[in-house]
């Protein structure tokens, strides 16, 4: 009786789980994006003293327990000094800007907006990892949040 006990129990703990299986798809920004980005890039006064110029390569839009991948929308550049700076978030219709605390761990800086804007930005700025440059943007959207990641380069 023992055995058929463990047996139904281990059938019931071990075996009958649905196999989940999960694919991550990327959706890359669009050619309107990456012109808006070249543009500012070469043309505007926030490019000309920004630290960091970052194009992201994914974005998933995040709520429910889920994730879905979804189309770049934004792209970034960081001016920053050794406690505060300015982190601009645009699109193709412009930018905006946000003052910012400037936070240094070890190879990561991170940027939190003074205004309590709900949004973090991260970026990989030593290079013992080998992914100088790397970023992680979050921002939330009432209790969902959108994701988006790329690479920055570093103008100073």
């Amino acid at each position: 009786m023992l055995v058929i006990l463990l047996g139904i129990f281990s059938y019931i703990a071990f075996g009958n789980k649905e196999k989940v299986q999960t694919t991550t798809v990327i959706i890359p920004p669009t050619e309107s994006l990456r012109i808006a980005y070249e543009e500012s890039s070469q043309h505007s006064a926030m490019a000309d003293i920004a630290e960091l110029s970052c194009f992201p390569t994914s974005r998933f839009d995040c709520g429910g327990g889920s994730c879905t991948a979804s189309t770049p929308a934004t792209y970034y550049f960081v001016d920053y000094g050794t406690e505060s700076g300015t982190y601009f978030r645009c699109d193709t219709k412009g930018c905006d800007s946000y003052p910012v605390e400037v936070h240094i761990s070890g190879e990561f800086t991170q940027f939190t907006p003074l205004q309590g804007q709900a949004m973090m930005f991260k970026v990989v700025t030593g290079d013992a990892l080998g992914d100088k440059g790397e970023f992680v943007d979050i921002a939330t959207l009432g209790t969902g949040a959108i994701v988006s990641s790329g690479k920055c380069e570093m103008a100073k």
